[in-house]
């Protein structure tokens, strides 16, 4: 029972048959069955159709790499505009804990002018509110360079 499946799946590597190459008219038509006395006899053989599905293999390999590398190109850009607006998110949220900061040490420098040692207080506030301005537009500035980065990037791809 082996013996004879072995042989049914082997019998397609030994059959051929011939194609008869035909023109009528002017018109090339090919046939099993020979058309007229001069005619060809083609030879196509299992190499030339192995040739034939190599080639349509790797024409269906470079499409998948195609379609490959535009979703990796895709989801570069969905990463990056993902990154842009988390970075924006986070600028705003700096400009946010800064805004509080600046109100708070306001408060407090109010609240130092009514006190006898309100001068070195308001002093000493003065100067950290101009530390707080720097460090957050510090901050803020670089979080912009990213987002420009990140943008010019995502408009190149």
């Amino acid at each position: 029972m082996k013996t004879l499946l072995t042989l049914l799946l082997l019998l397609p590597l030994f059959a051929s048959a011939n194609v008869y190459k035909c023109e009528k008219n002017g018109v090339v038509t090919y046939s099993q069955i020979p058309c007229s006395e001069d005619v060809q006899v083609t030879d196509y053989t299992r190499e030339e159709t192995a040739a034939l599905q190599q080639q349509t293999a790797s024409l269906a390999s470079a499409e998948a790499a195609a379609t490959l590398n535009r979703l990796s190109e895709s989801v570069k850009k969905r990463d990056m505009r993902i990154t842009i607006n988390r970075l924006k998110s986070d600028k705003a949220g700096k400009l946010t804990e800064r805004d509080n900061k600046m109100e708070q040490l306001k408060y407090a420098k109010r609240y130092s002018a009514n006190n006898l040692a309100g001068s070195a207080r308001n002093e000493s506030l003065s100067e950290e509110m101009a530390a707080v301005a720097a460090q957050y537009d510090t901050d803020v500035r670089a979080i912009d360079v990213e987002i420009d980065r990140l943008t010019e990037q995502l408009k190149g791809l």
